[in-house]
C-alpha cells in the first residue's frame, strides 16, 4: 500500500521556463505546473508528499524558496536532492537514502515525474511504484506497461483507485 508520493521537481511540479544557470528560487517568475496545487491539497490528507529531484543547481534552500513562491511547499514534508545526497536517481544510493529517511520499504513509496529514463524506469528497478508524468504525449520507449498521467490532476482518481491494490504496475 502506497504511504509516500515523491514528486520530480522541475518539469513535473515546476515550470523550468527560465535560465537553467541560475537557482529557480532565484528567478524573476517561478510558475507550477497547471494543477500542482489541486493536486497536492487533494492528496495530502491520505498521502506523505515529497519531492524526489537530481537538480544540481537548486539545493534545498532553493527548492523550498521556488516551492513556496507557488504556494506548494506546505503540502511536501521532505526533498531528496542530488546535492545533498550525491547520487542521482537511478543509483541505488539515491534510493537507499529515500527508503531510510522515510522509514518506509520500497513497495510503499510512489514516485511521479516527466523524465521516463529517472523518474519511471530508475525507481522501479529499485522496488518503487513508478507513474509517468507524459504532459506531451511523448511515447515511451518499448517497456512493460507504465502507468501514465497527462495533467497532473489525474493522478488523484488513479491513486484513490489504487490504494490498498498490490501489484506491480500499480502504486
Amino acid at each position: 500500500m502506497t504511504r509516500t508520493i515523491l514528486f520530480d521537481w522541475g518539469g513535473t511540479l515546476m515550470s523550468e521556463d527560465g535560465p537553467l544557470d541560475i537557482a529557480m528560487g532565484l528567478w524573476p517568475e517561478v510558475r507550477a505546473i497547471p494543477g500542482a496545487q489541486l493536486t497536492l491539497a487533494a492528496l495530502a490528507p491520505r498521502f506523505r508528499l515529497a519531492v524526489a529531484t537530481n537538480a544540481t543547481v537548486s539545493r534545498r534552500d532553493m527548492i523550498e524558496r521556488a516551492l513556496e513562491r507557488v504556494a506548494l511547499r506546505r503540502y511536501i514534508s521532505e526533498i531528496f536532492c542530488f546535492t545533498e545526497i550525491g547520487a542521482r536517481k537511478d543509483a541505488p544510493e539515491f534510493w537507499a537514502a529515500v527508503v531510510e529517511r522515510l522509514d518506509a520499504k520500497p513497495s510503499e513509496l510512489a514516485m511521479v515525474g516527466d523524465s521516463f529514463d529517472q523518474d519511471v524506469l530508475a525507481p522501479r528497478r529499485f522496488g518503487i511504484h513508478a507513474i509517468w508524468f507524459n504532459e506531451d504525449g511523448r511515447r515511451p520507449a518499448p517497456v512493460e506497461r507504465v502507468p501514465t498521467i497527462h495533467r497532473l490532476p489525474e493522478l488523484v482518481p488513479l491513486i484513490g483507485n489504487w490504494s490498498g491494490r498490490r501489484s506491480s504496475a500499480a502504486p
